[in-house]
């Protein structure tokens, strides 16, 4: 697989990326339609939508990583697009908290399938001298689905005023990407020695690599969820909207650096490296909540999350990697479930934000436990 036939998967996992970010671009508005008020409670019930979202994430991540193993890649990951896509399409005439509910579940189901199996995909069809760089350089693609979601939110919400849900019906322009299905690639199957899905939690790195998923899911959607709305409590609407923009933006240069040390200095290396930085990042941020941490969060958080995405499909064998990754992307989930709802218990920021940074910093020293892979052969 060459660069330029990156695009195409490349796009399908920006659509998921800008599915999710609707959401959180419209906190404020779906607070205000709702009349939840802004006390904690109202923190717990829109941190849930994002929960709930992830718990869709869960069951589509762990039923379907198995089934990709049997009836391989490419279809799977074409059938289940249309299913995210449409279901943040009908938050449109969502009238109701449980509307919203119900249509996150399902588009989180969408997502969970895609994801880990597309980057098994990608980490199979590339060379082994650029494998790890390839997945880096697709998951990249998250912060641009998030990059446009963000500039759409710029462009049309504070225009839209009471059609700001209107927003949601955009989700429809991804289904172009049913006409590019065919050109995904897909995994090359060959008969091997038969391995059984035991086989996954048999091996003592699993373990250290789920705790990796959970804390990096848990710190990610705990700190990126609540962002805008950290940012709006200290500066007027229009410049908090420009401050997350321009963090985004600096999440593609993490990426980059972290596609290019990952060839040069291993896997295990960059994860631990950008992890530490991610929870150093966390700490300046809360103790004052900048611009500039908000950057380093960014950078480094995204940098780490290309990293796991490359590596994780490489510690298992092909049959039953997509198992391997969608499994690990389901304990992802599990943390991603509870991390936008600390904030909800406590009355300020600072103290969900220590627990995220103790989160990643932990984590980050795990990551001496996984077999490093850089350029090895994973297909044989």
């Amino acid at each position: 697989m060459r660069y330029k036939e990156l695009l195409v998967p490349g796009l399908f996992w920006a659509a998921i990326s800008y599915n999710m970010a609707v959401v959180t671009f419209t906190t404020g508005n779906i607070i205000q339609e709702l009349n939840l008020g802004n006390d904690p409670q109202a923190k717990l019930m829109v941190g849930s939508l994002v929960s709930i979202t992830l718990i869709g994430w869960f069951f589509g991540s762990f039923i379907f990583g198995y089934l990709s193993d049997k009836f391989g890649r490419r279809s799977i990951v074409v059938a289940a697009t249309p299913v995210h896509i449409l279901a943040t399409a009908l938050m449109f005439f969502a009238t109701s908290y449980w509307a919203y509910f119900g249509l996150r579940f399902i588009a989180g189901m969408g997502f969970g399938i895609v994801l880990p199996i597309l980057s098994t995909l990608v980490s199979e069809a590339s060379d082994k001298e650029i494998r790890g760089r390839m997945v880096v350089l697709l998951d990249s693609f998250w912060t641009y689905g998030w990059v446009f979601a963000s500039f759409v939110s710029l462009l049309l919400l504070p225009r839209l005023g009471s059609h700001w849900k209107v927003y949601y019906l955009i989700a429809i322009f991804w289904l172009f990407l049913l006409a590019l299905g065919k050109y995904l690639p897909e995994s090359v199957r060959e008969k091997r020695k038969k391995v059984g899905v035991s086989y996954i939690v048999k091996q003592p790195h699993t373990y250290a690599l789920w705790i990796i998923w959970f804390a990096m899911a848990f710190s990610y959607y705990g700190i990126f969820v609540w962002l805008p709305k950290i940012f709006s409590e200290d500066y007027p609407l229009l410049q908090s909207t420009w401050f997350i923009f321009l963090s985004y933006l600096f999440q593609i240069p993490g990426y980059f650096t972290s596609a290019y040390l990952i060839e040069k200095i291993g896997r295990r290396k960059v994860l631990f490296t950008f992890m530490l930085l991610t929870a150093l990042s966390s700490y300046l941020f809360i103790t004052r909540a900048t611009l500039v941490g908000a950057i380093l969060i960014s950078f480094f958080d995204l940098g780490a999350w290309g990293a796991l995405y490359a590596y994780t499909p490489e510690l298992y064998p092909q049959r039953v990697r997509g198992s391997g990754a969608g499994f690990a992307n389901s304990v992802g989930r599990i943390g991603g479930i509870i991390g936008p709802l600390v904030p909800g218990f406590f009355a300020t920021w600072f103290e969900p934000f220590i627990i995220f940074t103790i989160a990643m910093l932990l984590a980050s020293f795990l990551s001496f436990a996984l077999p490093e892979t850089m350029k090895k052969d994973i297909n044989e």
